[in-house]
């Protein structure tokens, strides 16, 4: 009896080391970063710091890196409040007016997103150029031109989800269009805006091609870029900087995500594609 018992035991011993050695591979570069990050006299290495300090972080927060933090956010939170904008006004009329052929000009918006965004870079920065918009604007227009054919789709599945008949007794009742869509279809839809709003920023934030090639000077530059010119400042590898920036480079998304959570995990539940 008792060697059987061991014998239960020894997979989940050897489950449980397993485990615990690939937690400890996973936490490795986190564990990095931390480190390197509060250490002043910080080499890159995977050790404990001898002394501890924010000097990195306000490196970080302060001259061109700081700037590069707020265009990051200007172009992010800009780009997903547009994008939704934008979606909720073409996606309600297509969710609840009868135009003939809408699922195929949907679908085919889709399938046009689906070429890489190297295809159209050319024919978007000379549109830019000739309209004046080689700057953070043009950034933004271009990235919520880009996010356009998914947020379509996404948004008009969720007012599909809206009982019609909520909106036809509100009409009775006397309500305008416009606020059967603020009191009525929107509450409804905020899991899905919510969705559509964080894919929009962190895609946005991510972004490094458009800006790269939009933006005219390195005042304009995001952090995107600014995380990339970190890997050779002046011909050397500032490990401290670096590890701060990193961090506070992807705190914005992670904050976000918290911040909606909820909604989003609702919204996940509720997408669906429909004929």
């Amino acid at each position: 009896m008792a060697r059987e018992v061991m014998d239960q035991d020894r997979p989940s011993r050897l489950t449980a080391l397993a485990l615990a050695f690939l937690a400890l591979i996973w936490v490795s570069p986190f564990f990095w970063l931390m480190t390197n990050a509060i250490d002043p006299a910080a080499t890159g290495q995977l050790e404990v710091p001898q002394s501890i300090g924010i000097d990195n972080f306000v490196q970080a927060l302060s001259g061109s890196a700081g700037r590069q933090f707020v265009n990051s956010m200007l172009i992010a939170a800009g780009t997903a409040t547009l994008t939704v904008v934008v979606a909720i006004s073409a996606a309600y009329p297509l969710s609840r007016m009868r135009i003939p052929g809408r699922n195929a000009f949907l679908w085919a918006l889709v399938l046009l997103r689906m070429l890489p965004a190297t295809g159209v870079i050319v024919p978007m920065y000379f549109a830019a150029q000739a309209a004046g918009l080689l700057n953070m604007m043009g950034i933004v227009l271009a990235l919520t031109i880009l996010n356009l054919p998914f947020t379509l789709l996404l948004l008009k599945n969720f007012f599909d989800t809206v009982p019609i008949e909520l909106e036809e007794a509100a009409y009775v009742e006397g309500a305008s269009l416009w606020t059967i869509l603020i009191k009525i279809v929107l509450p409804l839809s905020k899991a899905g805006i919510a969705v559509v709003w964080f894919f929009s920023f962190t895609g946005a934030w991510n972004e490094f091609l458009l800006p790269l090639i939009f933006s005219r000077t390195e005042a304009g530059f995001p952090m995107s870029i600014g995380l990339y010119s970190a890997f050779g400042r002046q011909g050397s590898i500032d490990y401290g900087f670096l590890a701060a920036f990193s961090i506070i480079y992807a705190a914005p998304a992670v904050g976000v995500y918290f911040l909606l959570r909820r909604n989003m995990n609702t919204g996940f539940a509720g997408v669906g594609v429909k004929g």
